[in-house]
C-alpha cells in the first residue's frame, strides 16, 4: 500500500482510529500492538506492545506480546487487525461465548466463507502453546488457533450491507470502502 497503513484514512478517520473505536466499545482494556516506537501512537492515549519473544516475529508475536501484556484480572485478548475496520458490534461476546461454551481457549471470526484468524480471542493460558510454536519456527496464526482446537464463529453481513471484514490492502481498497461508508452514511440520513 505505500505509506504508514494504519494511518491511511478511510471514513474521514484513520484505520487505525477506526479500529480503537470498535475494540473501546466491546473491550475494557485496549492496547495497541507495535514494534514502532510508541511516540508514534501518543495520541491515543494507549499503552503499545511489542511483539514477544522479539520484533519481526509478525502477527503471532503480536498476539504473544499482548497476551503477556493482559492486566492481572483480565483473562481474554481479543484481535482486532487494523486492516479489517469494519468489524461486528457482538464480535467480542460471540467469540468469547463460542470459546466458553465449547470449552476452548482460542475462538476466530468468519464470513461467507473466509476464515479472518486475526479478528479473534485468545486466553491467556495460550501463551505457552504459542510459545512452543515459536520453539518450532512456525509462526503462523492458523497453525496456533488449530493446535487449541480454535472454534469458528460465522458472522453475517448486517444490517447495514456492509460485510464484515473487509480487508483494506491497497489504495483501491481504501477508494472502494470509502465510497460504501459515504454511501452508508447518506443513506442514515448522517
Amino acid at each position: 500500500m505505500g505509506g504508514n497503513k494504519p494511518f491511511r484514512e478511510v471514513g474521514g478517520k484513520t484505520l487505525l482510529a477506526r479500529v480503537i473505536d470498535v475494540a473501546q466499545a466491546q473491550c475494557d482494556y485496549v492496547m495497541i500492538s507495535s514494534n514502532e516506537d510508541a511516540d508514534v501512537f501518543a495520541t491515543y492515549g494507549l499503552p503499545v506492545v511489542a511483539d514477544k519473544p522479539q520484533a519481526g516475529q509478525g502477527p503471532l508475536g503480536g498476539i504473544l506480546g499482548g497476551l503477556g501484556a493482559l492486566p492481572d484480572d483480565t483473562d481474554w485478548l481479543v484481535t482486532f487487525p487494523v486492516d479489517c475496520p469494519i468489524v461486528p458490534v457482538d464480535m467480542v461476546a460471540r467469540l468469547q461465548k463460542a470459546a466458553l461454551n465449547a470449552k476452548v481457549k482460542a475462538a476466530f471470526s468468519s464470513h461467507a466463507d473466509r476464515d479472518h484468524y486475526l479478528s479473534s480471542i485468545w486466553h491467556r493460558n495460550c501463551a505457552t502453546v504459542i510459545t512452543n510454536q515459536f520453539a518450532d519456527d512456525n509462526r503462523r496464526v492458523g497453525a496456533a488457533l488449530g493446535g487449541m482446537d480454535a472454534i469458528n464463529v460465522e458472522f453475517q453481513t448486517g444490517d447495514a450491507k456492509i460485510a464484515p471484514f473487509t480487508n483494506v490492502n491497497s489504495p483501491e481498497d481504501l477508494s472502494a470502502l470509502n465510497k460504501i461508508l459515504s454511501g452508508f452514511v447518506r443513506a442514515q440520513g448522517r
